[in-house]
């Protein structure tokens, strides 16, 4: 599917939309913009523009090694496979002041686009990856980034239940790298949310302390849920550990 069919799901929800009457029509905003391939972005768009700059960003950073990662390989992993078949797809949100709920409904609806666009299933569809850029946000600094926070915690259960993750990136983004948590792998120059599909290697994401016990263990149980039959041994016995380890602090906060 190109550009131009991945936002033909857009375009016909709204057509669909627009057919309602009265008052539910006119409280429904207008279909996303449009979603654009890597290539596409790399080739119109000038390198200070927002998507030009975010492009430039993950080809540089995220897809190549660095001195603080703490081990071998690209940042992030997955990109360079992902560059090479041209399965990321961008976007920019233009609203001047997008606030908590516009985002959270964008995101939404990107979501579903997301689980519309080829390739939908087997091992292609695990490199596909959607960014979408909130250009307005940079300027708002500590309250932009704040927005972003926020929205991915509030939607990340949603995801995690479809067997999707999003990722929350920004200049301010305190989140530590799994190898060196002096390395903060997800501060982009312009904010932005991803979706991608989860994987085995998000384990270490889905497990961690900081999230509350029952939330800890929702995560873990769609985790198990989604990729019980594609696990390694290794991996599912860590994952079954962890789930175990959340529903009895769950008891033990109810006692």
């Amino acid at each position: 599917m190109n550009s131009r069919g991945a936002h033909a799901v857009a375009q016909t929800k709204k057509q669909h939309l627009g057919g309602l009457a009265g008052s539910e029509s006119e409280n429904l905003e207008t279909a996303p913009p449009r979603l654009m391939r890597f290539s596409e972005v790399e080739q119109d768009h000038a390198p200070v523009s927002s998507l030009g700059c975010i492009a430039a960003w993950v080809r540089t950073f995220l897809a190549q090694p660095h001195p603080h990662l703490g081990r071998n390989g690209s940042v992030c992993p997955f990109v360079p496979v992902a560059l090479r078949f041209d399965t990321i797809w961008m976007t920019e949100v233009g609203d001047a002041t997008p606030d908590f709920d516009r985002i959270c409904q964008i995101i939404t609806e990107y979501r579903d686009i997301f689980l519309q666009t080829e390739p939908v299933t087997g091992a292609d569809a695990l490199n596909k990856a959607f960014l979408v850029v909130f250009p307005s946000l940079a300027a708002n600094g500590p309250e932009g980034a704040a927005i972003v926070d926020n929205v991915q915690a509030t939607l990340k259960r949603h995801f995690v239940d479809m067997g999707l993750m999003l990722g929350e990136f920004h200049s301010a983004n305190e989140s530590p790298g799994l190898r060196n948590p002096n390395f903060r792998p997800l501060r982009s120059p312009i904010p932005m949310l991803a979706i991608r599909h989860m994987v085995e290697s998000d384990l270490p994401f889905l497990a961690r302390d900081t999230y509350p016990a029952e939330e800890r263990a929702s995560f873990l149980r769609s985790y198990l849920f989604r990729l019980g039959g594609v696990l390694s041994e290794s991996k599912f016995n860590e994952a079954v550990a962890a789930l175990i380890a959340a529903e009895l602090a769950l008891l033990s906060s109810a006692a």
